[in-house]
């Protein structure tokens, strides 16, 4: 099925309501071989009416929150939005200590119809907007009542540059088995001079060219986080 619009919806006289559905990822901010919850969805608790919702059959668990700032403007500055929860109990709190403030992490947003969530009769999974994604910035503000994130979109981090990484021809950068860049998970290892061997316990990247071709075939698109093509001008 192919996404669309949800435009029809809204040209009729008595519209449902839009709902805005988030998707936090902190799989950024995991250590290698966390079995802990990477992904969290939410929805606003008082567009649901405090219940949770499926779409797409995931579970979108209904929270007390605000999210503002997400419109955008031609005046050439980018969005910053704000979202905000409620922090009573302090859950909130005791995930962001655990995981460096969600800075970093992703947040992303899909805004659909209330008439096509999972088990309404014209539910349609392919009916949205979006989706949207953001980066964590900051923490932005906290007490016991309250705790508020601010985002912004992933090239407009304060500090970022550009390359965002180091230009290095012969050494991959990405960590090996990650979640990110190299993913590979076959059952064949090999040692860090791309020597085979019996058990996953010695497998190690050489971080080579010839170490990721061993892994993924020579003739295949190899996920290889170094520059290969790089040409030394200077000398």
């Amino acid at each position: 099925m192919t996404q669309q619009s949800p435009i029809a919806q809204t040209l009729k006289t008595v519209t449902a309501e839009i709902i805005d559905l988030f998707t936090l990822d902190i799989t950024v901010l995991l250590p290698p071989g966390s079995m802990d919850q990477a992904i969290y969805r939410f929805c606003n608790w008082t567009q649901v009416g405090g219940a949770d919702v499926i779409y797409q059959g995931d579970t979108y668990i209904a929270l007390p929150m605000q999210a503002e700032g997400f419109s955008l403007t031609g005046s050439g500055q980018l969005a910053r939005p704000i979202i905000t929860f409620s922090n009573i109990g302090l859950a909130i709190s005791g995930l962001t200590n655990t995981y460096d403030d969600f800075v970093g992490a992703t947040i992303s947003r899909v805004r659909t119809m209330t008439t096509y969530l999972d088990g309404a009769p014209a539910a349609d999974p392919d009916a949205y907007w979006g989706p949207d994604e953001w980066i964590v910035e900051q923490k932005s503000s906290e007490n016991k009542l309250a705790i508020s994130f601010q985002l912004a979109v992933a090239f407009d981090l304060e500090g970022q540059t550009l390359p965002g990484r180091r230009l290095l021809r012969e050494q991959c950068q990405w960590i090996y088995r990650g979640a990110i860049g190299c993913q590979y998970a076959g059952a064949s290892y090999w040692n860090t001079n791309d020597i085979s061997v019996g058990t996953l316990a010695q497998d190690a990247c050489g971080k080579r060219l010839s170490s990721c071709q061993l892994r993924f075939g020579s003739g295949s698109r190899l996920p290889f986080g170094g520059f290969p093509g790089l040409r030394d001008t200077q000398g």
